[in-house]
């Protein structure tokens, strides 16, 4: 049964955790970016030499399905804690609910006091708590159900998660541009041509993901004679998600709930782009050459892949994107040196980012690399201006 709870049971105790501190007020509503830190960031770090190279079979997909989509619920759910937590009112009277609960098992805590003590500091733990939440576990669903294109359920699911951070441009470009385009600097904004510094990425590469999924959309519905500013646009679509969810909370929780809510898409777009960043980071392809393990940097730790939904495992997801993550084979594949949790706090640092991948690239070109890339290899080592890649 592990080999199925194993993607699960973070979610779970993470989320716990997080309604925990809510409901706890003061500095427990940092409890969401504690939890990230000490048991992801740590617990990556503890299990370094560690690695998950099981393959296992599975008899009982539907267990990873409804695994899945707990985590969903879970994320749906921590979000309306945080607005109750920032709200005027008890909303949904949730608060007198919880203060019941307490009485009856005997704990003399008032969940409603606790709500309106909270101040500043309170205030922006809980939006760094939420988007911690929504960066990292609500990136790993959404990755997976965006990605089930023949399930609709699953694909509509996936994308109302992925709203609740505004990630609104992903499920067209990611599935349909970076999939198809990967390595190929100059068409595939997710990998960075070799040099580009991650707030560089963070601001050119966000713009140039939105002209592709766009670019995407206009070329899709031209074909099928529908114009391409039309209810029919898959992004706009997911605009209108994002509007949605943006006005609930507003109307749950005024001026407050939006500006917590904004921190946390913020950073949760941070940790998404931290992670695109890395993990395809100066890795090429040559137009026509099949997309294999090899195009992307893997991880086989298992605490990072356990909070992901396998997402370490990025070589085997982008050389058969069909399967389910529960399917990602281990394979020999050019790897991090950490976690993909941990690589992506590091992707933020610039000196020590440049301390890990420069071993990377340079192990890439030695082992992984054809000869006709190395050319090109070559010459973006150069226009790089980084030395160590030029020796």
């Amino acid at each position: 049964m592990w080999k199925y709870l194993r993607f699960g049971y973070i979610h779970w105790i993470w989320s716990s955790f997080l309604v925990t501190g809510l409901l706890a007020g003061g500095p427990w509503t940092w409890t969401g970016v504690a939890f990230l830190f000490i048991f992801g960031v740590g617990g990556e770090i503890v299990t370094k030499n560690w690695r998950d190279e099981t393959n296992p079979e599975y008899r009982f997909p539907i267990i990873h399905d409804l695994i899945i989509y707990s985590v969903v619920a879970c994320h749906f759910f921590v979000l309306f804690v945080a607005l109750w937590a920032v709200s005027s009112v008890d909303l949904l009277g949730y608060g007198a609910f919880v203060n019941s609960y307490l009485s009856a098992i005997g704990i003399e805590h008032n969940v409603l006091v606790a709500k309106d003590a909270n101040g500043l500091i309170s205030l922006i733990g809980i939006g760094i708590s939420l988007g911690a939440l929504l960066g990292v576990s609500g990136t790993g669903s959404c990755h997976e159900l965006t990605h089930r294109v023949n399930s609709p359920f699953d694909l509509w699911l996936g994308r109302w998660d992925f709203a609740l951070s505004f990630g609104t441009n992903f499920a067209t470009e990611h599935v349909y541009g970076h999939h198809k385009n990967l390595g190929l600097v100059g068409r595939d904004p997710v990998s960075p041509k070799r040099g580009t510094g991650f707030y560089t990425f963070l601001t050119d590469g966000q713009l140039e993901q939105w002209r592709n999924g766009f670019g995407i959309e206009k070329t899709r519905l031209e074909a099928a004679g529908k114009n391409s500013l039309s209810i029919h646009n898959r992004v706009i679509h997911a605009w209108l998600r994002g509007g949605l969810v943006i006005s609930l909370v507003f109307l749950a929780s005024g001026w407050i709930g939006f500006g917590i809510w904004f921190i946390s898409a913020l950073v949760s777009k941070y940790i998404l782009e931290g992670l695109n960043f890395f993990s395809h980071y100066g890795l090429i392809r040559l137009d026509g050459e099949p997309i294999t393990s090899r195009n992307t940097f893997s991880s086989c730790n298992p605490v990072g892949n356990y909070f992901t939904f396998n997402l370490g495992r990025h070589g085997t997801h982008h050389e058969s994107a069909h399967l389910p993550h529960y399917k990602f084979q281990w394979k020999p594949m050019p790897e991090s040196p950490y976690g993909y949790i941990t690589m992506t706090l590091i992707s933020w640092i610039p000196f020590w980012f440049w301390k890990e991948m420069i071993p990377m690239l340079r192990d890439w070109d030695e082992k992984w690399a054809t000869q006709a890339e190395l050319e090109i290899i070559s010459e973006h080592n150069r226009e790089s201006g980084i030395e160590q890649l030029m020796t």
